[in-house]
């Protein structure tokens, strides 16, 4: 009894024990818990206390830059608040902030509301047509073929057997290709899984099916462009240790709202990726051509007109891809949308191939225009498509050496019809695949566009006077840049707040070529803006329109006031526009037995008016319409004294729908409205 008693209590005492070890333990993690949740309380204590001087801190502003300080990036979702939610009413009565605030320049945060005008919901019709072949690079030059059958089965007939064929489309270097039928090499037979060789930059691909004996018919045709690498011949300096490339993404008539309320996710990801984004990016002239001819060449309209009308090819030396290509720089250009009069076409045509690779005849073999022009397609691929696989296949095959290049998309953007939102993830698809290819190690990309939208509805609003005025432009710096030349990376972000024009950046590319050749090189300058500089350096705030050849025509850095349509002297304005533009018809050549007829003021659509700097001038901007035709135009009038005159060209603003096509010259179609005459 002794021995069971002995061990009863043991086991009680171990009970016991037990129990006090448990009750120990939770009180230790109580006390744990209690300790966190003190500190937890003690850490949002001191953060409330220390929020409002945190805040003031960031909201604070300095005069003094320092190169060591790091690059401070503002959201465009700051800037550009989300408005698809909201009616217009609201979104034009906001507070009105600035685009640009300078000494010099002071432009307004004027926005188009593009959702007014585009549904921003995915495309019923986004794609061209579903693919069943598949061609990938796998190597420099070697191509591996993948087929889906069970795609490839909706295009024949009763799921039998088909056979296809792949060929080369040959570009010799001398080829007027408008007047010239494309060659192409022998097709030969094309199954899954082979691989061939690359022998020219593009393939063209076709399917055939038996009908019957004898007789084939095609059931399918596509394309595809890669990068045919060119083994360079000129021996490139070895001891030079700069050497940088440039790989420049142009978008057709893309304001910087436009972009920002469109593309959501390509902004995301060059913000995430800290591009730098020039705010004050201004354009110089009216359309595509000057503009983008200034970032190329540093020269303006009457000098392009005047050096290279019917004769590109020998105006090619201007270009700054020549002057890249002359320092051993692999060049590559490419456009798509090329029923477009816009850029290099008619007067402006190259008859050879301006760069070493040109996409230019890919393109020729047929574009499409599909679902009320919304989407532009090449086989079986949208054309923006091709173009962005062709640059990132570009700049993935050269990484490793110098090269240049400029590829612009009219396709999804050019009107109102197109829909860039349908190219924001290919856009943003694109810029995350070229960050993985290495490629941007030692690589500038320049992500930039014209002007703004240019026709249509929208332009009758007094912010797209804005609009059109602003282009956007995103520049990525190669790390290895920013850690060896930190001054001109300063330089580049606080420009980003300056007024900037298309001749600082032809200055820019000038500057970026002369580092990588490791030369002590002079200021180059572009002779018709004498006052425009290389974003390398600083900026001044004190820079004008006047400053950097910006006519007062495409000038917006002052505030609209605004007149009402029966205003005494705005109605005057107009009536001196329609004057101007019935004085210019008298000298316009037609067709024989045809003629223009005279214009007359139907009514006044708007009405603003600014001062010159110096309150000197009195400038109206007046649009309007006339009759016959219905036509809308914008003209600025000066007022000096008691005169008043028309500056710079009349734009028209209302979609152009084919007037005028008794006349030669196409800039003569925006203001004659034919007229059969009688006695012919």
């Amino acid at each position: 009894m002794t021995m069971i008693k002995m061990k009863y209590q043991a086991h009680i005492e171990f009970n016991m024990s037990k129990r006090l070890r448990k009750l120990k333990m939770k009180q230790i993690k109580v006390t744990a818990l209690l300790m966190t949740m003190a500190s937890l309380v003690a850490i949002l204590l001191i953060y409330y206390l220390n929020w409002p001087i945190q805040r003031n801190a960031i909201s604070s502003s300095t005069k003094d830059y320092v190169a060591s300080l790091p690059m401070v990036h503002v959201p465009l979702r700051q800037i550009y608040n989300d408005v698809s939610n909201e009616s217009s009413e609201i979104f034009y009565e906001r507070r009105q902030e600035q685009m640009l605030d300078t000494p010099g320049c002071k432009i307004p945060m004027a926005m188009v509301n593009y959702f007014q005008y585009l549904n921003n919901s995915k495309s019923k019709h986004s794609s061209c047509s579903k693919r069943g072949i598949f061609l990938y690079k796998t190597g420099v030059d070697k191509i591996r073929v993948y087929i889906k059958n069970n795609i490839m089965k909706r295009h024949t007939k009763r799921f039998e057997d088909f056979k296809c064929c792949y060929r080369f489309l040959l570009v010799p270097k001398k080829l007027i290709y408008e007047r010239m039928k494309l060659r192409y090499t022998n097709c030969k037979t094309l199954y899954h899984g082979l691989i061939l060789d690359l022998e020219t930059d593009f393939i063209n691909v076709k399917c055939f099916q038996n009908i019957s004996n004898n007789v084939s018919q095609e059931i399918y045709e596509d394309w595809f462009a890669f990068i045919k690498k060119i083994n360079k011949t000129k021996v490139l300096r070895k001891d030079c240790q700069h050497n940088y490339n440039v790989l420049m993404i142009g978008l057709d008539s893309m304001s910087l709202p436009r972009l920002a309320q469109t593309m959501t996710r390509t902004i995301d990801h060059l913000y995430e990726n800290f591009w730098l984004l020039f705010k004050g990016y201004h354009k110089v002239e009216d359309n595509t051509f000057p503009n983008l001819m200034a970032v190329l060449t540093g020269k303006n309209l009457t000098a392009i007109t005047n050096l290279c009308t019917n004769r590109m090819d020998r105006c090619n030396e201007l270009m700054i891809w020549s002057d890249f290509k002359r320092d051993g720089y692999i060049t590559a250009y490419g456009e798509d949308y090329l029923r477009l009069p816009d850029t290099f076409t008619n007067r402006y045509a190259y008859n050879n191939s301006p760069t070493d690779h040109y996409l230019r005849p890919f393109f020729l073999q047929g574009e499409v225009d599909k679902f009320n022009k919304s989407l532009v397609c090449s086989g079986k691929e949208a054309s923006g498509k091709h173009l962005l696989d062709y640059a990132l296949d570009f700049a993935n095959t050269y990484k490793r050496e110098k090269f240049f290049g400029l590829f612009w998309m009219n396709s999804f953007s050019h009107n109102m019809n197109s829909r860039p939102q349908d190219a924001d993830k290919m856009f943003e698809d694109f810029f995350n695949k070229l960050k993985y290819t290495g490629a941007l190690f030692n690589t500038f990309v320049i992500f930039f566009s014209d002007h703004g939208i240019r026709f249509g509805e929208h332009r009758w609003r007094t912010n797209a006077y804005y609009d059109d005025r602003m282009p956007f432009l995103y520049m990525s710096v190669p790390n290895v840049f920013a850690e060896k030349l930190p001054l001109k990376l300063n330089s580049l972000a606080i420009n980003q707040n300056r007024l900037i024009t298309p001749y600082d950046l032809y200055s820019t590319l000038v500057e970026i070529k002369n580092i990588s050749g490791c030369r002590n090189h002079t200021k180059t300058l572009p002779e018709c803006c004498p006052g425009c500089q290389s974003l390398f350096e600083i900026v001044t705030e004190n820079r004008t329109c006047s400053n950097v050849n910006i006519h007062e025509k495409w000038c917006s850095c002052h505030d609209l006031n605004p007149l009402p349509p029966n205003d005494k002297e705005g109605n005057k304005s107009a009536v001196i526009a329609v004057t101007h533009i019935n004085n210019m018809i008298k000298t316009i050549e037609t067709m024989p037995c045809w003629g223009c007829m005279k214009l007359s003021l139907r009514n006044i659509i708007r009405i603003h008016f600014y001062y010159s700097r110096a309150k000197e001038n009195l400038y109206y901007v007046v649009a309007f319409a006339v009759t016959p035709g219905n036509v809308l135009y914008e003209a600025t009038i000066e007022r000096n004294n008691k005169t008043m005159d028309v500056i710079g060209p009349i734009s028209i603003i209302s979609p152009y729908r084919g007037l005028g096509k008794c006349t030669f010259k196409f800039k003569d179609r925006l203001f004659c409205m034919c007229q059969k005459k009688g006695k012919c």
